[in-house]
């Protein structure tokens, strides 16, 4: 099993991280307005969602996806 330093990992999908949320808080209200009905006739949208639950959501996801891949699939141990 690999280990790496776990600050440097934190750091690098940190900033990765950062530019994601910038992404979804500049490109918020242009997507309420277009993507929105466009996306609904795929998949069902639950509605009167607000920026902060998306951004929670979005944290939830990108953390938890990084460390499985990362520590059950690449067998990567993070040494802090």
């Amino acid at each position: 099993m690999r280990e790496i330093d776990g600050w440097r990992f934190v750091g690098y999908y940190g900033v990765l991280y950062l530019l994601i949320m910038i992404f979804i808080v500049v490109s918020y209200p242009m997507a309420q307005t277009f993507a929105k009905p466009i996306a609904s006739l795929i998949f069902p949208i639950a509605g009167n969602n607000s920026l902060l639950k998306n951004m929670i959501v979005t944290t939830l996801m990108y953390w938890g996806s990084l460390l499985f891949y990362t520590i059950f699939i690449q067998k990567i141990r993070l040494k802090f």
